[in-house]
């Protein structure tokens, strides 16, 4: 090692303490200030969990690459990196936008898939959106001649980008195979494929996440009612297996919502002793007031067509203070 290289080493060494500080603060203020909603709805496929880049990476790229650093400790923006990993494109400027008007940092984007898409249309390639971060000045944990040297770089992508660049970024971008124009043209088809497929999962959800369809529609309408005996039901809480299940019956035999308001009223009290958290988790779900209607109305139905675990069947029968082995 020459001496302009120990002199870069010893200055990045001796900054790590305060970015092992930093780092440990920007996987928090993400975790618990930014992506706890995305956390809940589970819409974070990998956590963010910083790392520092190690000696010999900085040192190339301080001293190595065709681009001359004047004040490598400073220019150098990825000294820390740390990743947001989601499950679809549409996710990315969600997180984007909360990134950049958190007020705990400063908060620059350094690299923009569309961007990119706009400039290269036709071109397929790695992608992800890259934020960089440092301490707001008002941030008293670092002084003032630090902050402009504590830079993080943030990554957003998404499962599938994910997937391509550890397939691809190191071992052919960076690596021997560069310029094998036959590994180059099948990653771009690979990516040209994800692209694609990124696509039809967003159209997918944004589906799902319709309001007006059907079942969305009629889901929300038995949350309504359900919460007449359990007000404090989130929307969160819904299983969408037992859900589901339970939403299969309307297939074979379909109920309309004013039929179930009907039969709430009539059989208010019934529902008012069985919607208790006592009788089990499925009691805890709206669809149980489907189930009951079934029960009621139509109980050889139920029996016949449960597609639930048999014993979830008997709390019904229980809750009720109805036999099971008399029908």
């Amino acid at each position: 090692m020459n001496s302009r290289e120990e002199e870069i080493l010893n200055q990045f060494n001796s900054l790590k303490p305060h970015l092992n500080d930093w780092g440990k603060l920007v996987d928090d203020i993400l975790i618990n200030g930014v992506l706890p909603d995305l956390i809940k709805e589970h819409q974070i496929k990998i956590l963010p969990s910083y790392r520092l880049k190690d000696d010999k990476s900085y040192l190339y790229k301080a001293l190595y690459r065709k681009k001359n650093y004047s004040n490598p400790i400073e220019n150098i923006e990825d000294k820390i990196g740390t990743r947001i990993i989601v499950l679809k494109s549409d996710d990315i400027e969600i997180i984007h936008q909360k990134i950049i008007n958190n007020s705990n940092w400063i908060a620059k984007l350094t690299k923009s898939i569309y961007q990119e898409i706009e400039e290269k249309p036709n071109i397929f390639n790695y992608q992800s959106v890259h934020i960089v971060v440092c301490p707001s000045e008002n941030n008293e944990s670092f002084s003032s001649e630090l902050i402009k040297s504590l830079t993080c770089e943030i990554q957003i992508r998404t499962l599938l980008q994910h997937a391509f660049a550890e397939v691809s970024h190191d071992s052919t971008y960076k690596g021997p195979y560069k310029n094998d124009k036959d590994i180059l043209r099948r990653l771009a088809k690979a990516m040209a494929l994800m692209e694609a497929t990124d696509d039809y999962f967003c159209n997918i959800f944004n589906l799902m996440s319709d309001e007006k369809r059907h079942y969305a529609l009629y889901l929300n309408e038995l949350i309504s009612l359900y919460k007449q005996f359990n007000n404090d039901f989130d929307k969160s809480e819904i299983n969408h297996f037992v859900t589901d299940s339970i939403f299969d019956l309307l297939e074979k035999n379909s109920v309309q919502i004013p039929e179930l308001e009907t039969f709430i009223v009539k059989y208010q009290d019934i529902l008012t002793k069985c919607i208790h958290s006592k009788n089990g988790l499925l009691f805890q779900q709206p669809t149980i007031i489907l189930a009951l209607y079934y029960f009621i109305n139509h109980r050889t139905f139920l029996r016949d067509n449960w597609t639930l675990n048999n014993e979830v069947l008997k709390t019904i029968y229980r809750a009720t203070g109805t036999s099971y082995e008399d029908f």
